[in-house]
Order: C-alpha cells, then sequence, then structure tokens
C-alpha cells in the first residue's frame, strides 16, 4: 500500500514477503496515475477528453432540449439508405447516456453512444449546442478536425456520409458545436426538410461539391451514384 506520510511524496509500506521487482511495479502504477494523457499538459495546461466529453455528452444535451419531441433517430444499427428503425418516435427521457424513445406501442432505450443524426419533424424547439472545446487526446484527431471543416462550410450544401453507411445528401450547413454538425435536410420519405443534428464522430466523410439528387421516395438518407452504399 503506498501512503503519503511525514511530508514525503511517496511513503511505503509492503508485506514482508513482495520482492523487490514487486515493490518497483507498484510505485510505478502509482506514478503512471499522475501522468497526464498523451498530448495533454499539467503546464500549461490543456484539456483532456474522451469521445464521451467531445461526441457523446454535446448529443445528449441536444437530446434533452427535445424531450416530448417527435423525430427521427437514425443509429449505428440502421441498414444503409433505408428508413430508420426508430421512425416518428417520441423522446421521453434522457439520462445517463440513454435516450428512452417510443412510437406509441413500444418502447426503445438507445445507447446516445450510438446515435449517428437526430432529425427533428418541424416546427420543433430551437437547438442550443454545446460551446466548443479543443480538447486533446482522441477528440483531437476525431472532432475538432471535422468541426473545424464544417465551420469553413456554413452557409454551404454537402453531401455527409455517415458510420452507418447512409449518405445525407445536400445537407445545408446552418452551425457546429461541440461534437454536433446541425443544419437542414430534405427527408424524402416523408417529403419535408427537417432541422438535423449530426453527430461529428459519426461522420466518415463529406463530399463538398454535391450533385443533383435522384432518390426513391422511400429512403430517408438516399444513396446516390458517386457515394455507393458500404452495405
Amino acid at each position: 500500500m503506498i501512503e503519503i506520510t511525514n511530508n514525503r511524496f511517496f511513503s511505503s509500506k509492503f508485506k514482508p514477503e513482495t520482492t523487490k521487482l514487486q515493490k518497483h511495479q507498484l510505485l510505478n502504477s502509482c506514478l503512471e496515475k499522475l501522468t497526464p494523457p498523451q498530448g495533454c499538459n499539467f503546464f500549461p495546461p490543456r484539456p483532456c477528453g474522451t469521445l464521451c466529453d467531445c461526441c457523446v455528452s454535446p448529443l445528449q444535451s441536444v437530446l434533452r432540449q427535445l424531450v416530448g419531441q417527435t423525430v427521427i433517430l437514425l443509429t449505428v444499427a440502421d441498414p444503409p439508405n433505408t428508413v430508420p428503425l426508430l421512425f416518428f418516435v417520441t423522446i421521453t427521457d434522457v439520462n445517463d447516456f440513454l435516450v428512452t424513445v417510443t412510437d406509441g406501442m413500444t418502447t426503445s432505450v438507445v445507447s446516445i453512444a450510438d446515435v449517428v443524426a437526430v432529425a427533428i419533424i418541424p416546427p420543433g424547439p430551437n437547438i442550443n449546442l454545446t460551446r466548443p472545446v479543443n480538447f486533446q487526446g482522441k477528440c483531437d484527431c476525431r472532432e475538432r478536425p471535422l468541426r473545424q471543416l464544417f465551420d469553413s462550410l456554413v452557409g454551404s450544401s454537402v453531401d455527409i456520409r455517415l458510420s452507418q453507411g447512409s449518405v445525407a445528401e445536400n445537407f445545408n450547413v446552418e452551425r457546429t458545436g461541440l461534437g454536433i454538425v446541425f443544419g437542414q435536410l430534405f427527408l424524402f420519405g416523408v417529403g419535408i426538410t427537417a432541422n438535423v443534428a449530426i453527430s461529428l464522430c459519426q461522420i466518415t466523410d463529406v463530399n463538398t461539391d454535391p450533385t443533383p439528387t435522384v432518390a426513391s421516395d422511400d429512403m430517408f438518407f438516399t444513396q446516390k451514384k458517386g457515394m455507393k452504399s458500404s452495405k
């Protein structure tokens, strides 16, 4: 057991049978706990973040603002370019990185880490996005570059390929927040334009020069020539 006593940084108390190697291993383990994650510093301080901080938590914030609202929830379980399984559902609860939805007959509890995007059926409330923070660690290579890319594309229409293979075509980029790109998307399956929040950690590529769309009526996110489904 390691204790801090007598104003010493480390003072050790080991069982008599503890070997010298075991003592070194225990001390090294304690020192590792004091070492900041790769890419982060104690001085000057640079915030360290996991994907929970820069992607899942911001999406949870968006979903909390949608309790009681009718939405379309796209998850990693949905086949590419088809109507999502959680289609026109009502959010009833958001807590502890889980979102609960119902279609009036079936209630589903979904891991927010597996939510790709949420489409808000009009009119819907105004959505506040989490203020961006440039976390170090995994967020620095996963979330930040895409957020800054979309910052440069505000006001543009782009095609976005999502992690489960679907393509959000002619997505109008309105704004970004930590872990989120927010904009408008025409939903071919229902013939409406909805506000959509997409998790930046669920985006694999962005086509900044989209071409006109020809989509079948039953598709939510649609496949088009030049961006083939990964199915």
